[in-house]
C-alpha cells in the first residue's frame, strides 16, 4: 500500500497524510520527477494508480448539505478515507487515534488520545466525537492519526495508545487534521460529481456494466484526451481572515484544487485548479490524459478514474469514472 499525494507517489512504510495549516495535503517519500533523457530514471507519474494506494480523507459533520467539514466540541462526525487500487481493494484493516499534535501543524500525537477505533473495510471510514470545549482548550483543531494495515490486523501501542499493524506488517500511516468549527470558521466540502466529459462528451457515473460494453471506448497510444471537471462558485466558499498588524479581517475566497488518477495510462499534469478570484458561475476544470502505449495493451481492458477535489481549508470529495482501453 502506498500514500500518494497531488505531486508525488510515497513507499510502504509510514509517511503522513494530512490537512495541517487549513490545507489537506498529502506528505510522500519519493518526489515523482521527470528527469530529461540522460539524466536518471523516469519515476511513474503520480496520476497512475499501480498499488493499492490512500488518496483522500473527508470529514463529515452534522447534517448540513453541502457537508460540513469543520465540527463543533462535543459534535458527531464522519471521516472517510479514499482508498484505490488497480482492482477494487480488499478489506483493509484500519486503526486511529484522536488526539492533539505533538506541535503545531505536526503529524504525531502529542500525548494520550482523547479516544481510539478501529475496523476493517476495503474503505476505511469510523464516526467520532469530538471532545467538548472544557476538554479543547484554546485549541483549533485535533488529529486523527492512524494506520490502515495491509493484509493485517491493526493494533495499539500499550504504552502510548498509538496505532499499528501487527507482528510489523505493512501498512500506510495516514493523518488529517480537523478544524473545529465555529461562528467563524464554518467550512463545508466542495462537490466532485457536478459533471465531467470526456473528449467533449458527457461521461456519466458508472452504473456497475462493463466500460467495455458501454464506453467510452479508447485507443492505446493516443494522447491529449480531454477530461473537463465541473465545479460550481458555490464549491468555493467566501470567508474572512485576520490580516495585518493589528489584526483585521480580510475577505477571502477558497480555491479549488483537482487531482486526478487512473489505473492506465496518465495525466500531463498532477493538478488542476480553479482559481479564488475565478468570477464564473460554474468554472470547468480541464486535465489532459494519455493512453498507454500499443505495445502494452494486448486486449480490451476496463480503466477506473479518480478524480479527488479539495478546498483549501480542508473540504474534500471525490468522484470516479470509468472507461474501456482498447489494443
Amino acid at each position: 500500500m502506498k500514500t500518494t499525494d497531488e505531486v508525488t507517489s510515497g513507499s510502504r512504510g509510514g509517511r503522513p497524510m494530512s490537512s495541517s495549516g487549513g490545507q489537506r495535503l498529502f506528505v510522500a517519500a519519493l518526489a515523482a520527477l521527470a528527469l530529461g533523457p540522460g539524466c536518471g530514471p523516469t519515476f511513474d507519474p503520480a496520476s497512475l494508480i499501480e498499488t493499492t494506494r490512500v488518496l483522500g480523507a473527508r470529514v463529515t459533520a452534522g447534517t448540513d448539505a453541502p457537508s460540513r467539514a469543520t465540527p463543533l466540541p462535543g459534535e458527531t462526525a464522519s471521516v472517510s478515507w479514499l482508498v484505490s487500487g488497480p482492482t477494487p481493494p480488499g478489506r483493509q484493516g484500519w486503526a486511529f487515534a484522536l488526539c492533539q499534535p505533538a506541535l503545531p501543524g505536526d503529524l504525531t500525537c502529542g500525548g494520550v488520545p482523547y479516544a481510539v477505533y478501529q475496523g476493517s473495510d476495503p474503505q476505511p471510514a469510523l464516526t467520532l466525537t469530538m471532545p467538548d470545549a472544557g476538554v479543547l482548550g484554546a485549541a483549533t483543531s485535533v488529529l486523527l492519526y492512524g494506520r490502515i494495515c495491509d493484509g493485517a490486523a491493526p493494533t495499539f501501542d500499550a504504552q502510548s495508545g498509538l496505532p499499528g499493524c501487527a507482528a510489523g506488517a505493512p501498512g500506510t500511516t495516514a493523518a488529517v487534521s480537523i478544524a473545529l468549527g465555529g461562528p467563524d470558521t464554518v467550512n463545508h466540502n466542495p462537490t466532485a460529481d457536478r459533471g465531467l466529459t470526456f473528449d467533449g462528451q458527457d461521461w456519466p457515473a458508472p452504473d456497475g456494466g462493463d466500460p467495455c460494453a458501454t464506453g467510452p471506448l479508447v485507443t492505446a497510444g493516443t494522447k491529449a484526451h480531454l477530461v473537463g471537471l465541473a465545479t460550481a462558485g458555490s464549491d468555493r466558499e467566501r470567508y474572512t481572515l485576520p490580516f495585518g498588524d493589528p489584526p483585521v479581517a480580510t475577505p477571502r475566497r477558497e480555491a479549488l484544487q483537482l487531482s486526478p488518477f487512473s489505473t492506465r495510462g496518465k495525466f500531463q499534469n498532477a493538478f488542476a485548479f480553479v482559481d479564488a478570484a475565478d468570477p464564473s458561475d460554474a468554472p470547468v476544470a480541464q486535465m489532459k490524459w494519455d493512453a498507454p502505449d500499443a505495445k502494452d495493451v494486448a486486449a480490451p481492458v476496463a480503466i477506473t478514474f479518480t478524480f479527488v477535489v479539495r478546498d483549501d481549508r480542508g473540504g474534500s470529495d471525490w468522484t470516479t469514472r470509468s472507461a474501456c482501453l482498447t489494443p
